[in-house]
């Protein structure tokens, strides 16, 4: 094993949006500091197009992209592509499973994290958390005909809005959706607005079986 190396002020363990976005702004906030961005991923997801809609709704874009353009943009960010493997924080190192060992005066750890599930092991229940869990979903969904959503974070809001195709069943255990976000009266102004949108998608959905010289025959219909 190599003999330990000082990585200046700041080691940030975890190439998602939390560690990306943690060394970007340690970057910024200490440009005369060295930083280390720790990652298992040839890429990193970065916040893109980011919009302040209000005091708590923001909007942004995940991309994903190759760890040079991060050290373009910030000189003193260097990116290590290998996993962590061990770390003795009476010592302020970290151990890589390349065989490396990484001193660091401050560690801002960002690994992310997993959600608890209703039944672990089970290929039906899916937990979303990022870009390749959704992705996960999404390969799931097209083979799907009726799905249960649970939970009344962010994500959940977001996939009762847009997922189309299906029959939807969404359970929460508070009083109004999304209530970490917006009030109760707004709440009940956006449950009624997304369910007469659903309706409005399901009518716009049907379709004739056959049509006769571009005349429909009544009746003999099927949603999608």
């Amino acid at each position: 094993m190599e003999a330990a190396r000082p990585a200046g002020t700041f080691v940030v363990v975890g190439g998602g949006i939390a560690g990306v976005t943690c060394a970007e702004q340690l970057a910024i906030n200490f440009p005369a500091e060295d930083i280390l961005l720790v990652t298992a991923s040839p890429v990193i997801k970065a916040v893109t197009n980011f919009k302040q809609v209000s005091k708590v709704l923001e909007e942004f874009d995940v991309e994903e992209q190759p760890s040079t353009m991060l050290e373009n943009r910030f000189p003193n960010i260097k990116v290590i592509e290998s996993g962590v493997k061990q770390l003795k924080s009476d010592k302020h190192c970290i151990f890589t499973e390349d065989g490396r060992e990484y001193v660091y005066k401050k560690l801002c750890l960002c690994a992310g994290a997993k959600p608890k599930l209703i039944c672990e092991g089970n290929p039906y229940v899916l937990g979303i958390r990022d870009t390749d869990s959704a992705q996960e979903f999404q390969k799931q969904l097209t083979k799907a005909r009726r799905i249960m959503i649970v939970g009344n974070g962010g994500i959940a809001l977001e996939l009762a809005y847009e997922v189309e195709g299906c029959e939807v069943i969404w359970a929460i255990k508070d009083k109004a959706i999304g209530n970490t976000f917006f009030d109760a009266g707004a709440a009940e102004f956006l449950t009624s607005r997304l369910l007469s949108e659903k309706s409005e998608a399901k009518l716009a959905h049907k379709r004739t079986i056959y049509t006769v010289e571009g005349k429909s025959k009544k009746g003999n219909q099927y949603q999608i």
